[in-house]
């Protein structure tokens, strides 16, 4: 869990778009608005990738292709039950279908994804603090076993939206303040921990065997978080700078404490100027880096520091300029990411190349009328891995297509 501006918005730059968007109304303690709203979204998102090699990296140099569509359902409700005291729920679920076709190492997988199930209650009765408090369980409804050439759909966290499927029950908890100082700029600061239940997960599959392909118990590391985000408007500039850390307890492995994920990082910052009340540009930068990994030392039988670091930092850069004409709004893009190493995540057990992402591409809404309205967007992107002995070049072309609407009420 990460303590957040206007609690309700997620998934790196759009989440700080919405942070932006509702600064001026956290600034103001008591402003007018319904008792309550409620929201529907409902975006069907389409994946599609080939290139020289296929995924895992190290598994096969022939060329492969990967398509994953993803039907998300958001449904949120934002309310003041009570004068002084704001309330923000939010419930997400939604369906995946996920294949990748490389010879030898074809496999699909469809399922519903995990069911994550969010509140938040913000305190507005004290003049220029709102302490607020949240709660955030993802609910196993996903599918974490994918047994044989199924394990295979699992794709590279850098093309598709979902690379796994399903994890355990986590319950996680955050408080936090906010601070409005003046009427343009807000600080927020707040601590989370999360607790993660239990799941299971496929063992390797032993081709000569002729039993039942086993299942390994994986009782994944508890998450400690800080955050701190500072917010700030004036006349037609807005930016906001956010920053976090986390650290993960260790990971067991049928029962044996196995790894603990290195401490991580993150830095964010976004900046929108709005040249007319139709168009503005929006500039998003984000870097996350972690620690060493600590991992199982078989003599000693308990983790200690891997001997080199198999983390990497991710960069990632958006430029974005909307139009806005009757009901319409359209945004064209481009964006940027630079993977700086070779990394392993051990949760999913991949290997995740250096690489370079290039996008471009736009988005387009339309606004039926209030309350009630459609999107589409469409990417174009481009990835190049870097060269080494580990993953020889590699070029991967592809598309991401996104429909959807909303309605609130």
């Amino acid at each position: 869990m990460r303590g957040r501006l206007c609690h309700h918005a997620r998934d790196g730059w759009k989440r700080a778009r919405a942070a932006m968007a509702c600064f001026v109304v956290s600034s103001v303690a008591h402003a007018a608005e319904p008792n309550w709203s409620l929201s529907v979204d409902q975006d069907l998102r389409y994946s599609s990738w080939s290139g020289t090699r296929g995924f895992p990296a190290s598994g096969s140099t022939a060329a492969g292709a990967g398509t994953q569509v993803y039907a998300p359902l958001t449904i949120q409700a934002s309310g003041q039950p009570l004068e002084d005291v704001k309330v923000d729920l939010l419930g997400r679920g939604g369906y995946v279908w996920s294949r990748q076709s490389t010879p030898g190492l074809t496999g699909s997988v469809t399922t519903t994804t995990d069911t994550v199930v969010s509140g938040t209650a913000t305190y507005l009765g004290i003049p220029g603090i709102q302490p607020f408090v949240s709660m955030s369980v993802n609910l196993p409804s996903g599918t974490t076993a994918l047994y044989g050439s199924a394990a295979n759909a699992r794709m590279d966290q850098d093309i598709v939206d979902l690379a796994t499927f399903g994890e355990g029950l986590n319950i996680g908890q955050t408080v936090g303040v906010n601070l409005p100082i003046g009427e343009q700029l807000i600080v927020t600061l707040s601590s989370g921990y999360t607790w993660r239940g239990a799941y299971r997960m496929e063992a390797l599959l032993d081709p000569a065997s002729t039993e039942p392909q086993a299942t390994t118990l994986v009782g994944p590391g508890r998450v400690a978080a800080q955050s701190a985000s500072l917010g700030y408007q004036l006349a037609n500039l807005t930016l906001l700078v956010s920053a976090s850390y986390a650290r993960e307890t260790a990971t067991y492995l049928d029962h044996i404490s196995s790894y603990a994920l290195g401490d991580r990082y993150t830095l964010s910052s976004t900046a929108g100027y709005a040249w007319t009340q139709s168009s503005s540009t929006t500039f998003t930068v984000s870097w996350t880096n972690a620690e060493k990994n600590r991992v199982l030392d078989p003599d000693l039988m308990k983790i200690i520091p891997e001997s080199f670091l198999s983390n990497s930092a991710v960069y990632r850069y958006r430029l974005e300029h909307s139009f806005a004409a009757g009901g319409w709004t359209i945004a064209p893009m481009v964006n940027f990411m630079r993977r700086d190493q070779n990394s392993y995540n051990p949760i999913t057990q991949q290997f995740i190349p250096a690489k370079t992402r290039m996008g471009t591409g736009g988005s387009v809404q339309y606004a039926i009328r209030e309350g009630m309205s459609l999107k589409a967007s469409a990417e174009r992107f481009w990835i190049n891995e870097n060269l080494t002995a580990l993953t020889p070049d590699l070029s991967v072309r592809g598309w991401i297509a996104t429909f959807g609407g909303s309605v609130r009420f």
